[in-house]
């Protein structure tokens, strides 16, 4: 969007970009890091987002300070939870059963291959 012209403002609740669910690939890191403020995108950590209106979106920053933010529109990316509803569910009644993915612990890729490699590895 930022390649458009359009503002963009990531509203960020950790205190750094990309802090979670590492590692994440060195060069892929450091390009973001890098592509963000030269595309001109600003960034807001520490943050949550309290309210959504017409126009603008408040966010309340880890200081319990509040600011509002111009806003046309809202882009969603939040974290997941694990389930394994289905991993409960068939545990006892199927002789092997494994819980790897993000249904054990939300994560990247990279975890979910190396959970498949384990569990295939030992099979």
């Amino acid at each position: 969007m930022a390649e458009q012209g359009i503002s963009v403002t990531i509203v960020e609740k950790l205190e750094k970009l990309l802090s979670q669910n590492g590692p994440l690939c060195h060069a892929n890191s450091e390009m973001l890091e890098r592509l963000v403020p030269f595309r001109g995108v600003q960034v807001q950590t520490s943050s949550e987002i309290i309210s959504v209106q017409e126009g603008a979106v408040q966010i309340r920053k880890k200081d319990g300070q509040e600011v509002s933010i111009k806003a046309d529109m809202v882009v969603l990316a939040v974290g997941y939870n694990n389930n394994r509803q289905l991993y409960d569910a068939i545990q006892g009644k199927i002789p092997e059963t494994y819980l790897i993915g993000d249904a054990r612990k939300v994560a990247n890729i990279m975890y979910a291959i190396w959970d498949a490699f384990e569990v295939a590895s030992s099979i």
